[in-house]
């Protein structure tokens, strides 16, 4: 009880003289100060959690992506081995551009990727037959 007088500024006499009353701006003040340090503590107590929060949705949010990634590579495959179940013609490409067969009878031929030459730093004249020139 005596704590609940300490801090209610209606027990404090307020004057209202050209100097004030410094005992009821004092208790005010006091009082902005105590609800500033409750504010500031609740606020560092809960900030993990908020962070904790922020980082699993962040998590969430990826995995989701990851799940729909998965489920559209899932659909094409479903429908991959579809076509390999009922489409011969699907087979018979799949065979040809993937597995390099061909049927019997055929030669495959197999040409590899065209890779460039890495550049080198020695210049390769072209040569002159000097042999030639002198025959007539």
């Amino acid at each position: 009880m005596a704590a609940a007088r300490f801090l209610d500024p209606s027990s404090i006499p307020l004057k209202r003289q050209s100097g004030g009353n410094i005992w009821a701006t004092l208790v005010q003040v006091t009082q902005a100060v105590t609800v500033f340090v409750l504010l500031s503590g609740l606020m560092l107590f809960f900030l993990p959690v908020i962070q904790k929060t922020h980082h699993l949705q962040e998590t969430k949010t990826r995995l989701l992506g990851l799940i729909a990634d998965a489920q559209s590579e899932q659909e094409q495959l479903q429908i991959q081995t579809e076509h390999m179940k009922n489409d011969p013609a699907y087979v018979e490409h799949i065979a040809r551009d993937q597995l390099n067969m061909g049927r019997p009878g055929e030669t495959v031929l197999r040409f590899d990727r065209y890779q460039a030459a890495p550049p080198s730093s020695k210049t390769v004249a072209p040569e002159t037959d000097t042999d030639s020139d002198s025959n007539p």
